[in-house]
């Protein structure tokens, strides 16, 4: 009896472990029941292909990308809170950014008016004519482009032709580099006639009295600035009555008006802008000019004589 209780309680124990060893399969003919939903968690991040993929695997950064196929499909989908949670940490960083750019901004905004306050940008000069004013500026101070008010100023440079003398007749300026009124005679003279269009012509006929050699044309009508020492500007300050009526047949039959004028000579040093000679000569050559330059009003005027030019230069040329 007690052999058979002893079996039968091993022959249950041995049944009930069959059972147990058993009780996780599913009955025959039924799949196994589905796994409910995993935890919540982290987005899911595809890991990098491996052997264990069947793919080689990826490269270092900034080689060549891994080939198509590399990376496993996607996993299941996070779950809506896995998602709230994603979008609050990217909202939160947007804010972090927009604080720290208005940080630096507001950085680099003090201490731009800092240094604003502190050291202004110093402003540049105008730029200055290349007529000079012949004296040096204090410091600070800034050229002027104004015309002076103290009279003629000296170049810069020499005179590169003879019309640049026209700035010593005007009272705008002289040219220290030219040679002054000094030394034995002769002393070279550039004569400037005014014009009716508000110029001056070099008269180079006007000394013909005194000969036509070289050296009396380089001492009465040079065309080198560098060795004239004087320059005669002859103005027309009034015009008066009528002298006569000059008829021209070439390049068109026409008729102009002589009238009287009135002129004032003035001689400068070129050098210094000195002036040596300052005369009223009157108009005295009232025959028809053989070549005459006239306008739209058919005028013309009597000049100065070309023996009155030489008489009133002579002493300043030859002494």
């Amino acid at each position: 009896m007690s052999d058979t209780g002893a079996g039968s309680d091993q022959g249950a124990t041995g049944n009930e472990e069959q059972r147990a060893d058993t009780a996780w399969m599913p009955p025959s003919g039924e799949s196994p029941a589905a796994p409910g939903p995993p935890p919540p968690g982290p987005a899911y991040t595809p890991p990098t292909a491996g052997p264990a993929y069947g793919q080689p695997t990826a490269v270092a950064p900034f080689g060549p990308a891994a080939p198509f196929g590399a990376y496993p499909p996607p996993g299941p989908p996070s779950t809506g809170r896995s998602r709230g949670l994603v979008a609050a940490v990217a909202a939160l960083s947007v804010l972090l950014l927009v604080a720290c750019s208005g940080l630096i901004g507001g950085a680099f905004l003090l201490r731009s008016s800092e240094r604003q306050t502190a050291e202004p940008e110093p402003v540049a000069p105008p730029v200055a004519p290349w007529r000079s004013s012949g004296t040096t500026p204090a410091p600070g101070a800034t050229a002027s482009v104004e015309p002076s008010t103290r009279g003629p100023q000296p170049s810069d440079f020499p005179a590169a032709q003879i019309s640049d003398l026209n700035d010593v007749c005007d009272g705008v300026l002289y040219f220290p580099q030219s040679p002054k009124r000094t030394g034995a005679a002769p002393h070279p003279v550039a004569l400037l006639v005014d014009t009716d269009m508000g110029t001056r012509r070099h008269d180079r006929v006007y000394y013909y009295d005194e000969g036509l050699s070289k050296r009396v044309e380089r001492t009465w009508a040079s065309e080198d600035p560098k060795v004239v020492q004087m320059v005669a500007c002859l103005d027309r300050t009034s015009t008066g009555t009528t002298i006569r009526k000059c008829r021209y047949d070439d390049p068109k039959p026409d008729t102009l008006t002589l009238l009287k004028a009135t002129y004032r000579l003035r001689v400068y040093e070129v050098a210094t802008g000195r002036r040596l000679l300052d005369k009223t000569m009157g108009g005295d050559d009232q025959q028809c000019p053989y070549v005459v330059l006239y306008g739209p009003d058919k005028k013309i005027y009597a000049e100065v004589s070309h023996r009155s030019l030489l008489s009133a230069l002579r002493n300043l040329v030859k002494r």
